[in-house]
């Protein structure tokens, strides 16, 4: 039956992007930046490893307090190490890491006051660059999501002027006949003598 439901909703989701066309056109749009989203993410998985190897060799072994339990977030391991710089990144709760860091190395004096640049540098690099990168690259799907939109706006615009001209052009049929009509008078007129004219209003 979850099988089922979830072929239900796949299905149902196909058949919404495909009749509503801003949907659609934003999906294909989405689809089309996907390699700028995985550079994107290549990026953010190198600085990830890049201060996880770095906070290894400054705060390796070092978050152990005596009159305190070991802190959670540490970077005794590479893995360990990942998670914590993650936390960073998301800002949950990163200054108390970085005050178990500070500590670690002598506490708010001159020594120790160096080790909160190597968070800070980690937090701002993570929420207002990256952050920005990816904002910028979805900025840049939806208006190209509304300029295709807004071109097929047109395109049907357009269409229905092309069948409003048809319509309210005369038959050519009809012009057709007119012409034979004029032409066939011209002869007559010639092959009888009388004025184009007079003969043109005759035959009206």
């Amino acid at each position: 039956t979850s099988c089922v439901c979830v072929c239900v909703c796949v299905c149902v989701c196909v058949c919404v992007c495909v009749y509503w066309t801003s949907l659609s056109n934003l999906v294909v749009s989405l689809l089309n930046s996907t390699p700028s989203i995985a550079c994107l993410l290549l990026l953010l998985f190198l600085f990830i490893v890049i201060f996880s190897l770095l906070g290894m060799q400054v705060f390796g072994g070092k978050f152990n307090f005596p009159n305190a339990p070991k802190p959670r977030s540490t970077f005794d391991s590479f893995p360990q190490a990942l998670i914590s710089v993650f936390q960073i990144l998301t800002g949950e709760d990163w200054n108390s890491v970085m005050y178990d860091g500070i500590m670690a190395h002598g506490g708010p004096t001159m020594p120790g006051i160096l080790v909160s640049i190597y968070f800070i540098i980690l937090f701002v690099c993570g929420n207002y660059i990256l952050l920005n990168v990816f904002l910028a690259i979805a900025v840049d799907n939806l208006a190209e999501a509304e300029s295709l939109t807004m071109a097929q706006k047109e395109k049907s615009e357009e269409k229905k002027r092309k069948k409003l001209l048809r319509a309210n052009m005369p038959d050519k049929a009809t012009e057709e006949k007119a012409l034979l009509a004029k032409k066939l008078a011209a002869e007559r007129a010639k092959i009888e003598g009388i004025p184009t004219t007079a003969k043109v209003r005759y035959f009206q």
